[in-house]
């Protein structure tokens, strides 16, 4: 399958946008960056930087951390187009028994996004998610993307480690305290 990948991104964050582009391994990766448009429409514009030529395309959020190899991985788990997939889960305090439940799987299926630091779509579907979603009032655009799938019946794939990680010690943008902001179990952590 072939992963399309774009970066939403805030001008506070500038100083990552070239890191990000590295540790993904592709210099040319668009960037949409908020000009005082705001979290939800640039997260659309993210969204609309889609290759119509791929499979599936990726959001990922300009304070993720990319695993080594992020795309190849990503390429190898984007099996089943009836599926997205989120490759981000945080470790929140009530999700660690699902969480050691999906080491030990490799993977966790949900109903739910939980977090969009990596959410990734097959591209056949992005067009009507963004028709859907410009109607809703919730002010987190993951919010937004997981009562879209939730409304067409899509699960959501979570690969067990991520593949992303968050980057802590900077204020979030969406008041999110930055302790908790870290993955359960991330891919790079454990195999060292």
């Amino acid at each position: 399958m072939k992963l399309s990948i774009s970066i939403m991104a805030h001008p506070s964050r500038q100083i990552f946008f070239g890191w990000l582009r590295d540790k993904i391994g592709d210099c040319t990766i668009p960037i949409s960056v908020d000009d005082g448009c705001g979290i939800i429409e640039n997260n659309r514009r993210a969204w609309k930087m889609y290759d119509p030529k791929a499979d599936f395309h990726v959001v990922i959020q300009d304070d993720a951390i990319p695993c080594k190899n992020f795309k190849e991985k990503a390429e190898k788990i984007l099996t089943d187009k009836s599926m997205a997939y989120n490759f981000y889960f945080g470790n929140r305090q009530k999700y660690k028994y699902l969480a050691e439940l999906g080491m030990k799987k490799g993977h966790i299926i949900s109903r739910w996004t939980s977090w969009g630091v990596a959410i990734c779509l097959p591209i056949k579907i992005i067009p009507e998610m963004l028709e859907y979603t410009k109607t809703l009032k919730s002010r987190h655009d993951d919010t937004r993307i997981g009562h879209f799938l939730k409304h067409k019946g899509i699960k959501i794939y979570f690969p067990m480690p991520s593949l992303v990680d968050h980057r802590t010690g900077e204020n979030s943008l969406v008041g999110d305290p930055s302790n908790r902001r870290k993955a359960w179990y991330f891919i790079d952590n454990e195999n060292k």
